[in-house]
């Protein structure tokens, strides 16, 4: 009788079991995926532009002003023009939003 080393010995495929039929079958679903929220994509060309105009600031305040000190303060000042002007755009919007919801809620009033 010839002697099995254990290198020759099958070796033996174990696969987890699935927890439930639904579970297996469902494997190649999609989960429930919540949309991306960046609110300065939802304020257009305008919004793009003055958050480019924003991130270039530093750029070319750096080109144009050579004293170190002078530099730096009209790079906040750009960062914080910036994000005040984002804020307005986002504020306006809003408030446009809500002005038609309450004449779209007038006028629903007013039908009945």
């Amino acid at each position: 009788m010839d002697r099995v080393t254990p290198e020759l010995q099958p070796v033996a495929i174990y696969l987890m079991p699935q927890a439930s039929y639904s579970r297996a079958v469902n494997m190649n679903a999609q989960p429930f995926r919540q949309p991306y929220y960046k609110p300065h994509t939802s304020l257009g060309a305008t919004g793009h532009w003055v958050k480019t105009a924003g991130l270039l600031a530093p750029l070319v305040i750096g080109e144009f002003v050579k004293d170190p000190d002078q530099r730096w303060r009209f790079i906040r000042i750009a960062a914080v023009a910036t994000a005040l002007v984002s804020e307005a755009m986002w504020t306006h919007r809003i408030t446009k939003e809500r002005e038609e919801a309450r004449a779209r809620e007038r006028e629903r009033h007013e039908r009945a």
